[in-house]
């Protein structure tokens, strides 16, 4: 890479800034000091002002940034002037001031954020060229008089206000170095990829492990690494910048310069790292030296900028909040879908650990947050830094987590007691093993045991079944057979989360009577995988308390509702029936609890008594308890809303598959040709009505929307019969093929049928929506019609059961309430509740029902049922819809639960949809 020194502008540039600082001496105004000796470039422009005034000598307040040209560009230059603008804005600044020694403006930003020109200073309009610049010199000196003091009237007005040192380093500057550099390095590491096979190949893997991180911000592989890349130099020369008061060694940072290349510069920080540690901050990204000399030039410029600057010198709690800032900064910028808010790592903290003085890890700390939270509980139960930081352990599988994390959790006055901080999968983990650690000091090993912890507490990855690691898998098979040989219960579908094996392998690294608290999807909940989960970890564990939010996502960006699970460590054994666990609603935004509210949310767990219910609720069963209401066909998601009264209903209840068999509508794909728009082209005999879409369902009656082709004979036959219409329409996609490229014929044939076959005996007496929203019911045909896979199916097994009476006991109170309760709330609000769940379902049992009450019911269900179906609150508050409800219940003798099953069937929706 060549020179990034323009020597004429920067010796002109260090000349104004000598002669400004000398007038400062003399004039006692608001501006201080004069800076701003960085780097300029001569390939690029620069990130940064020709001139920098400060409010302060210490250099923490930056008033107001110059640009700096010769006469021979003009003061009305475009370029000029949105160069200005541009550093302005990066650094935060409200002004800024252009100087050609021919004259001087004053730009400030108004009201729409626009920059406009306030003053012009024109006493030197004289001056045209270079050599007048030499010539006229005392005469532009007294103009830059005028300007300083006129700047000085602006700030005093409070029309320039001062940006501090803090926001400037930690936001907007490292942002805008990533989002002016991204694009371009981003296409110099795809170019450099494609001349390098390996590179392609490391990236491709990197992204793999990473890509959901990305899901919500960057879709291309090679942009996502770009700006990872471009994080990481940033925070690297950050840090060693800001320790270079407390570390000699960090002074080297200086070196990267206008003379450095990317691999000089590594060098550097190599050096830094042997000689004072942080090794997972100055850490090196694989191929980060691959970047255009545009951006090095940038990164050059930004050290440059720091160490001039000297920002070290800056007072130790500025110097923290700069840490702090840096590592939002790196969260937002890599908008990592499960980072960890403060407040929930908190509370996720204060109801697991019980002894602050003992080990405590999170060994999946991805950016620290939890980690940190450890500390910061320990530290005020007891103020000793060192013996927070030697009892917390952190660790992650990957790199890059790690130097924000380890920026995170950096204590400026505790720079020389190294951090119990580590890359390994926690699947490799065992206890005693040997950490080797970094001496802060002098770079020398510090090797350390892994200790049996006190509690471990982490947000597990969030990693799809079908996106775990290969180098995992090995793991996984190990944990698999090691639960099936302690509890009989195994995990052999192939489509277990990640998180499914995690606290079985934690198990091994806590203490006897350890504590185990985690941050799961809410899948778990409502899912058999889930449910086998939940039974194996009976056996490892005492499970205290599962907290689900009752307002608002936890994970901003991310789609997955998420729980909390505090567990404490037991002998492996079966669980006893008399154990009980708490399921609690934080009826409060977590963020946004005062100190006093989350005090008295983590006493209400802790102790494990409801203290104020609008900010915690709470229900508790006993494992016997669970276990009647999981075999009513009632999922855990639905233990969090007071579901005692079940035990009462118990007996008059009934599996739906008993009475009716319960499927999937068709499925068979390519609507186009089995949901023909022109159906009229083909014969009638091969038409059939058939309810395809969700909409179109929205009362307790239910009828086709469109017609459906159906074919059962083979285009011989059709040919001999004449039935040209259906021979076209079948030849008509005979050569189309499908999104991966295979022809229809070979992508939509079946063993025993034509490719273009479609079963029409798929009918259904009744019917709902796999994916059910604010209404829940089942709705009934006139007669048999066929139904899209969109839908689940019903028809009786028995014809002397009465289809009136199933019809209306399915969309009683209960019913809808046993809807709701075989699935669990999706990130979108919605309840997933599939045809498998279904079969799983209860319904109040007919046979328990007397004649005579049977004709009311049928009665006052068909005063409401051919309406259209309201919203559930809508649909519940309806006069006849309750008369009807209340009917149903005293049949069964238990009209006095309406209440409380109306309660928990409403408490459940309004848990599902606060996602929204």
């Amino acid at each position: 890479m060549g020179t990034v020194v323009r020597r004429n502008e920067r010796s002109w540039a260090i000349e104004i800034i000598s002669q400004i600082n000398g007038m400062l001496k003399r004039l006692n105004i608001r501006i201080r000091k004069a800076g701003g000796e960085s780097t300029l470039s001569v390939n690029k422009k620069s990130m940064f002002p020709d001139v920098l005034l400060y409010a302060d000598e210490a250099q923490m307040k930056i008033l107001q940034g110059w640009e700096l040209k010769m006469p021979d560009v003009l003061i009305t230059d475009e370029a000029f002037i949105k160069d200005a603008a541009r550093k302005a804005e990066a650094l935060g600044l409200n002004s800024f001031v252009l100087w050609n020694f021919t004259y001087g403006k004053l730009y400030t930003r108004d009201e729409d954020g626009e920059f406009t020109e306030k003053k012009t200073w024109d006493a030197t309009s004289y001056i045209r060229t270079r050599e007048d610049v030499y010539t006229f010199r005392q005469e532009w000196l007294f103009v830059l008089e005028e300007i300083i003091l006129t700047v000085n009237e602006y700030l005093v007005s409070g029309d320039i206000s001062a940006v501090s040192i803090t926001e400037v380093l930690s936001d907007n500057l490292i942002t805008r170095l990533i989002r002016r550099n991204k694009a371009m390095t981003a296409e110099y590491m795809e170019d450099s990829a494609r001349r390098d096979m390996k590179m392609e190949i490391q990236l491709k893997l990197w992204w793999n492990a990473f890509r959901e991180e990305y899901d919500n911000d960057e879709k291309d592989m090679y942009q996502a690494y770009a700006k990872t890349v471009l994080l990481n130099w940033a925070n690297r020369i950050l840090f060693a910048n800001l320790i270079r008061r407390y570390h000699n060694c960090a002074d080297l940072i200086g070196s990267i310069d206008e003379t450095s290349v990317p691999e000089e510069g590594n060098a550097i920080i190599r050096s830094i790292t042997e000689q004072g540690d942080f090794y997972n901050v100055f850490r090196q990204m694989e191929y980060n030296d691959r970047i255009p000399e545009d951006t090095w030039i940038d990164l050059v410029d930004y050290n440059q900028f720091l160490y001039t600057n000297r920002i070290e010198r800056i007072d130790q709690s500025v110097l923290q909040n700069v840490l702090e800032h840096t590592v939002h900064v790196a969260k937002r910028e890599i908008r990592g879908q499960y980072a960890t808010p403060y407040s929930l790592a908190d509370l996720l903290c204060q109801i697991t650990v019980r002894n602050w003085m003992a080990p405590c890890a999170d060994l999946c700390a991805g950016t620290g947050t939890i980690a940190k939270a450890v500390i910061q509980n320990k530290l005020k139960r007891n103020p000793d830094p060192k013996a927070a930081l030697d009892t917390t352990w952190i660790s992650d599988k990957y790199a890059y987590p790690l130097q924000i994390a380890n920026i995170a959790l950096t204590s400026i006055e505790m720079l020389d007691t190294p951090i119990n901080l580590f890359q390994k999968n926690v699947f490799e983990l065992k206890t005693g093993d040997d950490v080797v650690l970094k001496s802060p000091t002098d770079g020398s090993d510090i090797i350390r045991q892994l200790p049996p912890f006190h509690a471990v507490v982490s947000n597990l990855p969030f990693v799809k079944y079908n996106k775990r690691a290969l180098d995992e898998e090995e793991y996984i098979q190990k944990i698999r057979q090691s639960v099936w040989n302690h509890t009989g219960i195994t995990f052999t579908s192939g489509k277990e989360d990640l998180y499914i094996y995690m606290p079985f392998q934690l198990y091994g690294l806590l203490e006897q009577n350890g504590r185990l608290g985690i941050i799961l999807s809410n899948s778990w909940l409502g899912t058999d995988v889930g449910n086998r989960f939940f039974h194996a970890l009976l056996h490892y564990y005492h499970m205290e308390t599962v907290v689900l939010s009752n307002s608002g996502k936890w994970f901003e960006n991310a789609e997955v509702v998420a729980t909390m699970v505090v567990l404490q460590k037991k002998e492996i054994a079966p669980p006893s029936s008399d154990e009980r666990i708490r399921f609690c609603l934080l009826n409060r935004e977590v963020r946004k609890l005062s100190a006093e509210e989350m005090e008295t949310v983590v006493a209400s767990i802790v102790v494990g008594r409801e203290l104020e219910k609008n900010l915690l609720s709470m229900t508790e069963y006993s494992l016997e308890e669970i276990e009647m209401i999981q075999s009513s066909g009632i999922t855990l998601n639905a233990l969090f809303h007071q579901l005692t009264w079940l035990g009462e209903l118990r007996r008059h209840l009934i599996p739906v598959k008993e009475l009716l068999e319960v499927k999937r509508g068709e499925r068979r794909g390519w609507n186009d040709l089995f949901y023909p728009k022109d159906i009229e082209k083909v014969e009638e005999e091969y038409r059939r009505p058939v309810l395809k879409r969700p909409a179109s369902l929205k009362s307790y009656m239910a009828y086709a929307d469109t017609g459906a082709f159906c074919c059962h004979r083979s285009k011989e036959e059709l040919r001999q019969m004449g039935h040209s219409g259906a021979l076209k329409w079948i030849e008509k996609f005979e050569n189309i093929r499908n999104g991966t490229g295979k022809l229809l014929p070979d992508a939509l044939k079946r063993p025993g049928g034509f490719w273009y076959e479609m079963e029409d005996d798929t009918k259904a007496e009744f019917v709902t929506a796999l994916n059910p929203d604010k209404r829940l019911f089942v709705a009934r045909f006139p007669e048999e019609t066929f139904v899209d896979q969109r839908f689940t199916r019903m028809i009786r097994r028995r014809e002397e059961v009465s289809a009136d009476l199933i019809h209306a006991l399915l969309n009683s109170v209960y019913g809808m309430f046993a809807i709701e309760a075989i699935g669990f709330g999706r990130g979108l609000g919605v309840l997933d509740a599939s045809s498998t769940r279904l079969k799983q379902m209860y319904m109040i049992d007919p046979a328990d029902i007397s004649a005579e009450d049977e004709k009311d019911i049928i009665r006052l269900f068909e005063r409401i049922r051919d309406r259209d179906v309201l919203d559930t609150k809508e649909e519940l508050q309806d006069p006849g819809r309750r008369e009807f409800d209340r009917k149903v219940l005293e049949s069964i003798g238990c009209g006095h639960l309406y209440d409380k099953i109306r309660e928990s069937l409403l408490s459940m929706q309004r848990t599902r949809h606060t996602v929204l």
